[in-house]
């Protein structure tokens, strides 16, 4: 068997049996772990993010996304997405769901009628809400509330009332967006395409890869494997590569006691010289320095 896509992300529930989760994200850190700031991937669950703190620029299957301070996005099961500014001290969060918990029941009428036709297709378009809009600035009120439920976690069923609002926003989403009926074929291809290039770049990051292996792996030019690249992530191939590095190594910075050489040479740049200078020119600090400022010194 071959190795699952990095850039899919599983969410890991507090109870599998009730698979929802809120991350809270900075531009150093997130809590619960997983994927954060300028860290592209996809998932399962459906996504809300809003911005708690801050302005934020998103980018889901290549086109970018403005949110205010205050403002939030429906991002749609299986879109690639990253988000790519942020302020210095700024702060969003993101509730994940499995689009189950909109159905009910496995094979329910809700489930066929409108779940299944919607989610991870390409009908419903993104959706930014926005407090000048009435309808929109309910929905906020509704994620915020989510929110308030899920910290807490003391109301008497909570759980019961966190799925009746997420089933309201649903619905708010179906009853006022217009589908979108052209192109979905090849918005699905291109997007297939460039979860091949990530994987691919994902599994051997700590290799010397070119870019003529990484278009081979997706089947394409090195010429469209640019394109691809500058379209989703607003890098070249190699770029996307030294910040993947990057991402690797503030993790390997935060989550172990390795050496900054041992951590060089596991993200692949196998001199910690070229590896501290990667990383300074991106991160803004060296790596010793991030390592204290999350505290693991």
């Amino acid at each position: 068997m071959g190795k699952e896509p990095q850039l899919h992300e599983k969410n890991r529930y507090q109870d599998s049996n009730f698979p929802f989760e809120i991350y809270t994200v900075n531009r150093y850190n997130m809590f619960p772990m997983g994927r954060g700031f300028n860290n592209l991937h996809w998932h399962e669950e459906i996504q809300y993010t809003i911005a708690a703190k801050g302005d934020l620029t998103i980018q889901v299957n290549g086109k970018a996304y403005q949110l205010r301070e205050g403002d939030g996005i429906f991002i749609n099961s299986g879109y690639l997405h990253v988000t790519k500014k942020m302020q210095d001290q700024g702060e969003y969060f993101s509730i994940n769901f499995n689009p189950r918990l909109l159905s009910f029941s496995l094979g329910s009428l809700l489930e066929q009628n409108y779940v299944l036709p919607y989610v991870g297709e390409y009908l419903l378009p993104i959706t930014i809400f926005r407090p000048e809009v009435p309808w929109e600035k309910e929905v906020l009120d509704k994620f915020f509330a989510i929110h308030q439920l899920y910290q807490e976690k003391q109301t008497f069923a909570w759980e019961y009332k966190l799925v009746i609002l997420l089933s309201s926003i649903w619905d708010a989403i179906l009853s006022n967006t217009k589908m979108e009926i052209t192109n979905q074929g090849q918005l699905k291809l291109k997007q297939n395409r460039m979860q091949e290039l990530l994987d691919f770049v994902h599994q051997h990051f700590g290799e010397a890869i070119t870019i003529k292996e990484m278009a081979e792996a997706a089947h394409i030019s090195p010429t469209e494997c640019t394109r691809c690249f500058k379209e989703f992530t607003d890098y070249s191939p190699y770029e996307y590569l030294i910040q993947y590095r990057i991402s690797e190594a503030k993790q390997q910075l935060m989550q172990t006691d390795d050496s900054i050489q041992q951590i060089a040479i596991q993200t692949g740049f196998h001199e910690s010289s070229s590896f501290i200078q990667a990383f300074k020119k991106r991160v803004g600090i060296t790596p010793l320095k991030y390592r204290i400022h999350q505290g693991r010194i």
